[in-house]
């Protein structure tokens, strides 16, 4: 072992306290509470995209999530968008427009 491959102690400090400005792993995975919220948003008339975004996902995740999840997610996810469709199409009836 040379000298040459131990790093100076005030590199390893600068190394372990250094922040990744990124978000923890929980963050980035889908859980039971993200999942019933973007159903919930998805019945309120959102988008597949703006329900994912609304809970800190993407659209790319929510699709990979419903073929993952099971047929009990998908048919909730099913439900849901009909839900949804029928909200946006009795708020244009009453001329409410598409919100």
């Amino acid at each position: 072992m040379t000298h040459e491959s131990i790093p100076p102690p005030a590199a390893a400090a600068c190394r372990s306290t250094r922040s990744s400005g990124r978000r923890p792993n929980a963050d980035y995975r889908w859980t039971a509470r993200k999942a019933m919220a973007f159903l919930d948003l998805l019945a309120a008339g959102e988008s597949v995209a703006a329900a994912a975004r609304r809970v800190g996902m993407s659209r790319q995740s929510a699709y990979r999530l419903r073929t993952r999840a099971g047929e009990h997610f998908a048919q909730g996810w099913d439900l849901a968008q009909r839900a949804g469709h029928a909200r946006r199409a009795a708020r244009e009836r009453l001329g409410g427009g598409a919100r």
